[in-house]
Formats: C-alpha cells, sequence, structure tokens
C-alpha cells in the first residue's frame, strides 16, 4: 500500500459524473418531443437554404432552437433530466438568453481579432484558443444568472472554472470532441449525397450535436451545483433514481460517513465506522476507510490494534498483497509489529518472498523462535529465512547457521532432509565466494544459538 494512498481518506460520490453518462447524453435528443422539434427545425432549415430569403428564415430558426437548448440546459442544471414538456407554457425558452449567448460569440470575436492584431498571427490564435477555454463557462454562465456581464466576467469565469476543477477541462474536450464530430458528419455527407436531402439532414446533424452539448453543460452544472452556489430543486438521491432506476440504492453507512468527513467531522466518522464494524465485520470496504481514517488522525496505538485484526482477516481470505501493505506500514510504525496470529507469520512471509519484498519477509520472521518458542512452523521460519538470505542476499554464512540450527533442534522434521542438502548447497557457494549482496537495515533472524 503506497503511503499516499494509505493516508487518503476518500468518499463515494454521491451522484454519477458526466463522464460516465455518455451513451444518455446521445439518447437525450431522440426522445419523441425533441426528436420531432429538432426535425422540424432540420426540414425548415433545409427549406431555407434553398430560399432567395435564407439568411433571415435561418435566423429564426436557430432562435428558435437555442431558445429550446437553453431550456434543456438549465432544467438540467436543476436535475430535471427528462426533456421539456410545456413550451408552450412555463418552459417555452427566453429569446434573451439566446441574445445574451450571440453577445457573448461577438465579444470573443472581437477581442480575439485584437489579440491577432497585438501579438501577430501565431501568438493571437493562440491566445484566442487559450480564451476559448472560458466560452462554456460562459454559456453555463448565462444559463444559471442569465446575465451577459457575468458571462464576460473573468473573475467570475475564472471562480466558475476553479470550483468544477480538473473536470472542467474533461467538459471542454468531450464538447470540442462533439463540434468535430459534427464538422465530420456534416463534410461526409455533403461528400457522399447528391440529392436535396443532404441539407434537412446536415441541419439535422448540427440540431442533434448542439442539443447534446447544451444537455451536457446542463449536467456539468448540476453535477457541481453545490460547488458553484447553484440552487438545484433535485437532490442527487431523487436524480440518481430517476436516471438509474435499476442501481442499488446508495449505502447509508457510506453517505452518512461522506457527510461527515465533508463537514470536517473526522473523529464521528471514526467513532461511526467502529460501531459499524461491530455488525458489519465481513465488510473489508469499512475495515479500509476506518484504518486509512485512524491513521489520517494520528491515531497510532488504535490503528496499529485494527491493522493487526485486519491482516488476520485477509489472510484467512487470501488476500495476502493487502495484507502484506498493512504489514509494512506497521513495521514502519512500530519495529516490533507482528500479526495476532502468529500461523500467519510464515504464511505472509512466503506471500512477500513471491512478491520479491524480501526484506519485508525477512523483518515478519526475525525472532519468532524466541517469541513463539515450540511452534509448529519455526522449522519453516528457519528454512524460508535461509533461503532468502542466500539467494537474494548472498549471505552464504548466516544462511548457514540457520540450517544447521535447524537441523540440530529439529532432528526428526519433515524439514530437515531438505535443510541437509540445502546446507551442502550453501558450502559450494560460499566455496566459490563473492561480495554479499547489502541487506539493507536487515539482521539475519535469531537461530535460538
Amino acid at each position: 500500500m503506497a503511503e499516499k494512498e494509505l493516508f487518503s481518506v476518500e468518499s463515494n460520490p454521491s451522484f454519477t459524473p458526466f463522464w460516465h453518462r455518455m451513451p444518455g447524453f446521445f439518447l437525450y435528443p431522440i426522445q419523441g418531443g425533441s426528436l420531432l422539434r429538432i426535425a422540424g427545425y432540420s426540414v425548415v432549415g433545409g427549406i431555407a437554404m434553398m430560399l432567395p430569403f435564407s439568411g433571415l428564415l435561418s435566423k429564426l430558426v436557430w432562435l428558435a432552437f437555442f431558445k429550446y437548448a437553453f431550456v434543456v440546459m438549465e432544467r438540467t442544471a436543476n436535475g430535471q433530466f427528462d426533456e421539456p414538456s410545456n413550451l408552450n407554457g412555463e418552459e417555452g425558452g427566453d429569446s434573451s438568453q439566446v441574445y445574451r449567448q450571440y453577445g457573448l460569440y461577438l465579444i470573443f470575436g472581437l477581442v480575439s481579432v485584437a489579440l491577432v492584431l497585438m501579438f501577430g498571427l501565431k501568438a493571437g490564435i493562440i491566445l484566442a484558443l487559450l480564451l476559448s477555454l472560458g466560452l462554456p463557462a460562459g454559456i453555463m454562465t448565462i444559463g444559471v444568472t442569465h446575465s451577459l456581464g457575468q458571462a464576460l466576467n473573468p473573475f467570475q469565469t475564472i471562480s466558475f472554472i476553479k470550483s468544477i476543477g480538473t473536470p472542467y477541462l474533461v467538459l471542454c474536450f468531450f464538447l470540442v470532441s462533439m463540434v468535430g464530430s459534427m464538422i465530420w458528419m456534416q463534410v461526409f455527407l455533403f461528400r457522399h449525397m447528391n440529392s436535396w436531402l443532404v441539407l434537412p439532414l446536415v441541419s439535422f446533424v448540427q440540431f442533434y450535436f448542439w442539443l447534446i452539448i447544451y444537455h451536457m453543460m446542463g449536467y456539468a452544472i448540476y453535477q457541481y451545483h453545490e460547488e458553484l452556489g447553484v440552487h438545484a430543486d433535485v437532490s442527487f438521491e431523487q436524480a440518481e433514481a430517476k436516471l438509474s432506476p435499476n442501481k442499488p440504492a446508495p449505502d447509508p453507512v457510506m453517505a452518512e460517513l461522506a457527510t461527515l468527513m465533508a463537514s470536517g467531522r473526522e473523529a464521528e466518522a471514526a467513532s461511526l465506522l467502529r460501531e459499524e464494524l461491530r455488525t458489519k465485520w465481513e465488510r473489508n470496504d469499512l475495515h479500509e476507510r476506518y484504518q486509512k481514517l485512524l491513521v489520517a488522525l494520528g491515531r497510532t496505538e488504535p490503528a496499529l490494534n485494527h491493522a493487526r485484526e485486519f491482516i488476520g482477516k485477509l489472510v484467512t481470505e487470501k488476500r495476502m498483497f493487502q495484507a502484506l501493505d498493512l504489514c509494512e506500514w506497521g513495521l514502519k510504525t512500530e519495529p516490533g509489529f507482528q500479526p495476532n496470529n502468529p500461523d500467519h507469520v510464515h504464511e505472509l512471509a512466503a506471500a512477500a518472498q513471491v512478491a520479491n519484498r524480501h526484506k519485508l519477509a525477512l523483518d515478519l520472521m526475525r525472532g519468532f523462535d524466541k517469541r513463539y518458542p515450540g511452534h509448529k512452523h519455526i522449522a519453516h521460519v528457519y528454512l524460508l529465512s535461509a533461503k532468502i538470505l542466500a539467494e537474494k542476499y548472498s549471505m552464504y554464512t548466516e544462511a548457514g547457521k540457520i540450517v544447521r540450527a535447524l537441523q540440530a533442534k529439529f532432528p526428526q522434521h519433515a524439514l530437515a532432509g531438505e535443510a541437509r542438502q540445502y546446507q551442502e548447497m550453501l558450502v559450494k557457494l560460499s566455496a566459490i565466494g563473492g561480495a554479499p549482496a547489502p541487506l539493507p537495515a536487515a539482521r539475519p533472524p535469531s537461530t535460538g544459538g
């Protein structure tokens, strides 16, 4: 277990992030009402391209579409993921939202031109591209605040992006990918269709992808509405239940734990986990969180005690690598650390040898015969220790002492014959010579002799 991982205390996300909802975004425009609406826009938009007054009619079509797109985004940001059903009433859309967006685009274009004039073509384009990272935040700000001024406020935009964090860049990547896919499909249709039907199809592709984009931006607002300080009428639990009706209900223990951790009540979270483990001892996820939390809180003694108990459970379940991670942490924290059950020591050391964690194996076995005199695994511990010392550290003399002690103490043991053969091999290796490899901070286990 890496130290960084051990000392982190994470909680499960309470709502599925947008990057896990991609299929749902693509399905949104093909709902009955949305599909009919964008199909109608497409037919009118396609016809408009063939008429002499196409510019005016096309602008009206796009105005109507973006009114609808903003309604979709604002509903999604509120936790309403079904399509609008009352577009002729309260949800008819707001044309001023579209004008604010056009204003944002216009000012962005003017600033981009100014950057090119001030810094030259290449530098200006690079700066304009960097500036464009704020466009989605600006559009989402318009959707939330109905204010062009706030969308143009660089401090507001930076605060918006910081509130979402790195996922904002992921969102931008998806949005750019959507636009790129839309353009590719339009070019493909123009190249491979000679019919006038290409015009409404191209329009349909545009409306389809733009509706996905606005739905996705609304989803991102809703996912981070608490961080953004935006009110939403629908709770995460209610929204998740509607989006994933077959998904198991969230674990109430984890939900309470997440609430306690978010409010900085780590001590109460540790008490909650300790109580839960009394009746849910089988849940390794609770053990893992309890262990990490104790370490993070600096409760060394309870953390060591729990680690000993948890190691025994993990060994019984054959989850050896996780058990070894805990052993390693325990030995770093307390040099004399040992599992509760001495029967597990040899099994853990053997697993450590397989995992090439040889120092850990020796540390676990060191002094085993003195701690547990008469234990049935002493001979096994001796032989494994000798093999690691000889084969990994070239410490043939020390290994020889251990196998001789094994033969002297346990002449009738099943391993005595193997120890004798191994001693003969060690004599030959010692005769060949060679400097022993360094053994970092490790000494041969006690042989009692």
